[in-house]
C-alpha cells in the first residue's frame, strides 16, 4: 500500500472548497454533485473522474457553451493538474490536488475511516475510441468538435450506466469500462454491444469498441471511491483495439468474449492476430454469421 494519500478539491466561485470523493457531476440540475445556478451552464455540464491511484479527468458533456481549463475549449477529456482553472459559463473552479503523508494528521484521518478492498474478480472488459480524432478536430469548424465528442462521451456513458456497467477511465477520445461477471452479465453486456453498434450506425463521430472476458484485479483507492483495474487481461484488451485498427473492424471481440457470451452463431472470424506483450496468436470475431 502507498504510504501517500491524495486530496483533491475545486475551489468554487465563492471561494468555498468542494472536495472531490470520487466521480463528480457538474451542471445546472440540482441533482449533479456540483449544481451551479446559471442559465448558460448546461443541466448535465461535464464531469469530473476520479480513475487510477492519483487522477482526475474532465470531461465535457456536449454542452452548449463549452468546458475551458486555463483557456482553452475542450474537445476531449483532459487530466486535470494542480491550479488548472476550468471554466463553465462564467463560473470558474480552480483545482487543487494535495498528496498527504500517512503519518500527516490528515492522512491518518483518512486511513482511519478508509478501508481498501482487492478482490480478484471474472470481468467484461470494454474499450472504445473516436476513430481519426485528430483529423475531425482538424476539419470540423468551430464547436462542432467539441460538442460532437462530448455528446458521444454523455451518450456511451448514458448506455454503460442502462446496461449495468461501470465507466472506469476516461482516455483523451474514448473509455474503458466493465461489468462484474454476475448471473445477468452477459445479458447486459449484450444490450450495451447492440445500442452501441446501432450508434455506430447511425451518428458521428465513428468510433470502434471491443471486448474482452476475463480475470482482473479489482482495488479502491484511498480518497477516490472508485474501483480501479489491474492485470494482464486488462492490458489484453487494450493490445486488442490497435488490433481492431490493423484488421478495420469497428467492432472486435476476443475468442474469450464470444464464449462467453455464447454467441459462436452470431459472429464471424476476422482472424487470427498476435497481441503485443502476449504470446501466441488470438482469433478475433465480428458480429455477423
Amino acid at each position: 500500500m502507498s504510504s501517500t494519500l491524495l486530496q483533491s478539491w475545486l475551489r468554487l466561485p465563492d471561494g468555498e472548497r468542494h472536495d472531490l470523493n470520487g466521480t463528480c457531476s457538474i451542471g445546472r440540475a440540482p441533482d449533479n454533485t456540483l449544481s451551479l445556478a446559471d442559465n448558460e451552464v448546461s443541466r448535465r455540464h461535464a464531469i469530473i473522474q476520479a480513475q487510477g491511484e492519483r487522477e482526475f479527468w474532465l470531461v465535457d458533456l456536449g454542452s452548449a457553451n463549452g468546458t475551458y481549463v486555463n483557456g482553452r475549449r475542450i474537445s476531449q477529456s483532459v487530466r486535470l493538474h494542480n491550479g488548472d482553472i476550468i471554466r463553465i459559463a462564467s463560473n470558474e473552479l480552480e483545482f487543487a490536488t494535495e498528496i498527504l503523508s500517512a503519518m500527516h494528521p490528515a492522512g491518518q484521518q483518512v486511513m482511519a475511516s478508509t478501508m481498501i478492498h482487492i478482490r480478484q474478480a471474472q470481468c467484461w472488459l470494454m474499450v472504445a475510441d473516436i476513430i481519426g480524432s485528430t483529423q475531425l478536430a482538424q476539419t470540423l469548424p468551430g464547436a462542432q468538435f467539441p460538442r460532437m465528442t462530448g455528446t458521444w462521451f454523455k451518450n456511451c456513458r448514458q448506455v454503460i450506466d442502462e446496461c449495468g456497467g461501470h465507466m472506469s477511465k476516461y482516455l483523451g477520445d474514448g473509455f474503458f469500462c466493465y461489468w462484474d461477471d454476475t448471473e445477468d452479465g452477459a445479458i447486459q453486456v449484450r444490450q450495451a454491444v447492440a445500442k452501441l453498434y446501432e450508434a455506430q450506425l447511425k451518428v458521428n463521430p465513428p468510433f470502434r469498441l471491443v471486448l474482452h472476458f476475463g480475470s482482473a484485479a479489482l482495488g479502491t483507492v484511498p480518497t477516490m471511491n472508485e474501483l480501479n483495474l489491474h492485470g494482464p487481461e486488462v492490458n489484453f484488451v487494450f493490445r486488442i483495439e490497435k488490433v481492431a485498427s490493423t484488421l478495420k473492424q469497428k467492432v472486435l471481440f476476443s475468442e474469450a468474449a464470444v464464449k462467453r457470451m455464447a454467441a459462436e452463431k452470431e459472429v464471424r472470424l476476422v482472424g487470427e492476430s498476435a497481441v503485443e506483450g502476449f504470446s501466441a496468436t488470438h482469433k478475433f470475431y465480428t458480429p455477423g454469421a
